[in-house]
């Protein structure tokens, strides 16, 4: 097939086709060879006139205006079959980053009213408490104690809210480096057992660390790996059963590791587990608000392992348990 790059061949094209039926009519005597020399003179400069000034010319500008977008100034030569192409390919691009935009709004959008409804409950508990004892309940040692115990949980809860969007804005903004050193895994998983045994007590949930690779050393950046332990440890006896188990294993991969934080608890739905690393989403709203839950805590993990370019995973049965698991690399 003839390729139409610009107006000069296309002109030279059709002036051709024009001066060949023109011999065909000089051949059947209806013309003369003069004539048609003429009309396919004429042909030609309308052709190159119309075709330059109102498709050539307008096809340059858009393409001018593609490669700009693109933030490049190494502008190719004309080609219609190329221009086409790269059109296509900018138009899809511009489509996902709308898409990708549209899709970033509704998410601040729902994140803004998240984070009000959830300070908006602590704030008008501790409005509630403090008035009541205003109104006379201050002088009552029945209430006193009890309502300021409640507004201090409150204030508590506000505090755990704001320091967990702290360390997410920390992160995705890139303004907290890692500090990546070998480290011992199994003396952190102790350190964090420890942290976390008198809740763990509370449930009567048993916290064991079977370690299978021939390595304990590990890479990483240790405050936010013990972050990450914390985290999942914590949601795990949270939502675990009482008399249930909490297990971190460390299996062997060659130069990696792979954690995983494993318990027999009350397990996820299906359905949850692909919005399970979002900010503020809960699987069970009321009991993660009895048991104090910012619902920020996974979202800070997904973060933190990112940043070690890594990724959190999860498998889980509704009512036999759940595993998150990680790599790390090994520590030389």
């Amino acid at each position: 097939m003839f390729n139409i790059n610009n107006p000069l061949k296309l002109s030279i094209f059709v002036s051709l086709i024009i001066f060949t039926l023109s011999i065909i009519l000089v051949s059947l005597s209806v013309g003369t060879l003069l004539l048609s020399i003429l009309i396919t003179l004429f042909t030609f400069v309308v052709v190159f006139y119309v075709v330059k000034q109102f498709f050539y010319e307008k096809i340059r500008i858009i393409y001018k205006n593609i490669y700009k977008f693109k933030g490049t100034s190494n502008i190719k030569e004309l080609d219609i079959d190329t221009v086409e192409k790269e059109a296509e390919e900018w138009a899809e691009a511009k489509e996902e980053e709308l898409r990708q935009m549209k899709q970033d709004e509704n998410y601040r959008r729902e994140f803004i009213g998240n984070v009000s409804h959830e300070l908006k409950t602590p704030i008008f508990n501790i409005q509630g408490y403090v008035q009541t004892l205003l109104d006379g309940g201050l002088q009552d040692d029945t209430i006193n104690m009890k309502y300021l115990k409640r507004a201090d949980k409150s204030v508590e809860r506000m505090i755990n809210i704001v320091e967990d969007l702290e360390v997410i804005s920390r992160l995705e903004t890139e303004q907290s480096e890692l500090d990546i050193q070998t480290f011992d895994i199994n003396k952190l998983v102790e350190e964090v057992f420890d942290q976390l045994e008198m809740r763990a007590n509370e449930m009567k949930i048993s916290l064991q660390l079977n370690n299978q690779s021939n390595s304990s050393k590990t890479l990483g950046d240790k405050d936010k790996i013990q972050q990450v332990l914390i985290n999942l440890v914590s949601n795990s006896i949270k939502y675990g059963k009482k008399g249930g188990k909490t297990i971190i294993r460390i299996l062997d991969m060659d130069d990696n590791i792979l954690v995983e934080v494993a318990d027999n608890g009350i397990g996820i739905d299906q359905v949850s587990l692909s919005r399970l690393f979002e900010r503020f989403y809960r699987v069970d709203k009321n009991r993660s608000r009895e048991i104090g839950g910012t619902g920020l805590g996974l979202a800070i993990v997904k973060h933190i392992l990112e940043g070690h370019n890594q990724t959190i995973s999860v498998r889980s049965t509704k009512g036999v348990g759940s595993t998150f698991s990680f790599i790390l690399e090994k520590g030389k």
